[in-house]
């Protein structure tokens, strides 16, 4: 589990992005959106950094979408099956999210649930990918 942050700055197709250090590699959290579910559920995955191309390439999502699950604005369900639960912790490290003390089921896996709109830093990543990255219509 990381427990000190890290941050790095690269240049990218003349952008320059903040990383983030997860599990030995550097990140970029990538605000997105899934197509179903009321109200445009939020999607988080992160990117992993590859030096030697200066590209990225897919590493997670760290968020479920369940559109059946009841939640508020600006929040969502991290998907602690296929991330362990220690990706809640390394989210509050960097100030991404902020947990709702609330949970969703499906199957036999149990989400928390986190207020993304409450961090002033994932506002700012939010923004910056809406900006570049994000062609919503």
């Amino acid at each position: 589990m990381e427990n000190e942050i890290r941050e790095r700055s690269v240049e990218v197709d003349g952008m320059t992005l903040t990383l983030l250090h997860k599990d030995g590699k550097w990140v970029f959290p990538l605000v997105t959106y899934y197509q179903h579910g009321l109200g445009t559920p939020l999607c988080l995955a992160l990117l992993a950094y590859v030096e030697d191309s200066n590209e990225f390439e897919s590493e997670t999502v760290i968020t479920v979408n369940l559109p059946g699950a009841e939640r508020s604005a600006g929040c969502q369900f991290i998907d602690t099956n296929n991330n362990g639960e220690e990706v809640l912790d390394w989210l509050m490290l960097y100030g991404l999210c902020t947990p709702t003390g609330r949970y969703a089921v499906s199957g036999f896996c149990k989400y928390p649930e986190v207020d993304f709109y409450q961090s002033e830093r994932f506002m700012k990543q939010k923004e910056l990918c809406d900006r570049y990255f994000n062609f919503v219509d």
